[in-house]
C-alpha cells in the first residue's frame, strides 16, 4: 500500500515538469504609431516554428498593421512584431492577454 501512495505522489510532483514549454516568447511594449497603439513581439524559442495566428485582448484589439496578416516561420531567436490598437480603429489597445496559434499548439499568456 505504501508503495502504490509514494507512486501516486511521485506521479503527481513530476506531472509539472513534464508539462510542455511554450515554444514561443509573447511580450509588448509601445510604439511609434502613438499612444493608442500596441506592440505584440512572438519570439521563437524552437528551432522552427510558424505562428499562424495572434489574438489580443480576446478580440478586442485588432492588427493595425498596412499589410494584411500571414502565416510567419520563425527560427530560434527571430522575433515577429504586430501593432495592435482598440477594436473599433479609435480606442486604445490596453494590452492584458495574448493568445498565440502555432503549428505547435496554442499558446497564451497574460501581460
Amino acid at each position: 500500500m505504501k508503495s502504490i501512495i509514494a507512486a501516486v505522489l511521485m506521479t503527481v510532483f513530476a506531472l509539472p515538469a513534464m508539462a510542455a514549454e511554450a515554444p514561443i516568447q509573447i511580450g509588448s511594449g509601445p510604439t511609434n504609431a502613438g499612444p493608442m497603439y500596441a506592440k505584440i513581439y512572438v519570439t521563437s524559442l524552437s528551432d522552427n516554428i510558424v505562428i499562424k495566428k495572434i489574438v489580443v485582448n480576446r478580440g478586442n484589439c485588432k492588427d493595425a498593421e498596412a499589410a494584411p496578416w500571414r502565416p510567419v516561420r520563425l527560427k530560434f531567436g527571430s522575433q515577429l512584431e504586430r501593432i495592435f490598437v482598440g477594436k473599433d480603429g479609435f480606442s486604445t489597445c490596453n494590452v492584458l492577454e495574448v493568445a498565440v496559434e502555432t503549428d505547435q499548439g496554442n499558446w497564451k499568456t497574460n501581460l
